[in-house]
């Protein structure tokens, strides 16, 4: 049987597709990952703000309690600016957890289409495959038939003239 023309071709398509299955694996594992990521920045927001909210009335009632000097006002408003002035932090991490989810997302769907891209180029493949072995098949079959048909024909043209003397 002669080897496929372009059976190194279909390897290299083959291979292709393998790398694009996997890394779309990949992309779905990021993804997932990503996706795990966004509840822990909102928890860490929530938290955040929560302990702030509760550190703010804890200085408020400090404060309260003491004799009051303009001093202790000012380092009040300092602190509670400090505090407020972290959440930002907090909120760009979730918003950087977002925007990693959304990249995951469109990184899976290339991915996606890449898989089905590379799928349809290897069936291509595949049906020229098999019209290239049915012709394959059709030539061995001529061939062996002209092989048969030369067996049984006369070897040169004297013994042709002698057999038909024969049959004469």
């Amino acid at each position: 049987m002669v080897k496929y023309i372009l059976a190194d071709l279909v390897r290299v398509r083959t291979l292709r597709k393998d790398r694009v299955e996997r890394e779309l694996l990949a992309a779905k594992e990021r993804l997932a990952e990503a996706e795990r990521q966004v509840p822990i920045r909102e928890k860490e927001l929530d938290d955040y703000r929560n302990w702030v909210d509760a550190e703010i009335d804890r200085l408020y009632t400090e404060i309260i309690r003491k004799s009051i000097h303009k001093n202790a006002v000012d380092d009040l408003a300092y602190a509670v600016r400090s505090l407020r002035g972290k959440e930002p932090e907090y909120v760009k991490r979730l918003q950087d957890a977002r925007d990693d989810v959304k990249k995951a997302q469109e990184l899976v769907e290339e991915k996606k289409k890449e898989r089905i891209q590379a799928q349809k180029d290897l069936e291509k493949l595949d049906a020229h495959r098999e019209e290239w072995l049915a012709e394959q098949a059709k030539l061995e079959e001529f061939l062996s038939d002209k092989e048969l048909e030369e067996s049984f024909r006369p070897k040169d043209s004297s013994e042709s003239v002698q057999l038909e003397e024969e049959f004469a």
